[in-house]
């Protein structure tokens, strides 16, 4: 390999590393917990209010919702899985750096975290 080689090597994970930085130093964060229903938007709310939000679609189709303390997680469910429930908490920390929503198939509910004017 030749010094010119290592050179551009160097420069390219220079600037690589410096774009990821920028980019996690300037992002915004999500700050609100978009909820989908049948692949419609339900509701939009603040991550920073805590409520409790229940999703009744009828015929015994259920999901409750909390949001609490910068975290949104989905506290019950009538599908047979539980497997929302299982996905646990939800933080725009962690959805920065895992960016998967909470989502329960068979009620065919979706949460996802985003900056408001994203929507």
């Amino acid at each position: 390999m030749k010094k010119r080689d290592i050179i551009i090597i160097v420069a390219v994970l220079v600037v690589a590393a410096a774009g990821f930085f920028a980019m996690r130093l300037f992002s915004s964060g999500a700050d609100y917990v978009y909820i989908y229903v049948n692949d419609a938007l339900y509701e939009a709310d603040p991550l920073n209010e805590d409520k409790l939000i229940e999703i009744d679609q009828g015929d015994g189709v259920v999901n409750h919702i909390q949001i609490k303390n910068g975290i949104v997680r989905m506290v019950d469910s009538t599908c047979p899985d539980k497997l929302c429930v299982k996905q646990g908490d939800l933080s725009a920390e962690s959805y920065e750096k895992f960016p998967v929503p909470i989502a329960c198939l068979p009620n065919k509910v979706i949460i996802e975290l985003k900056t408001q004017d994203k929507e």
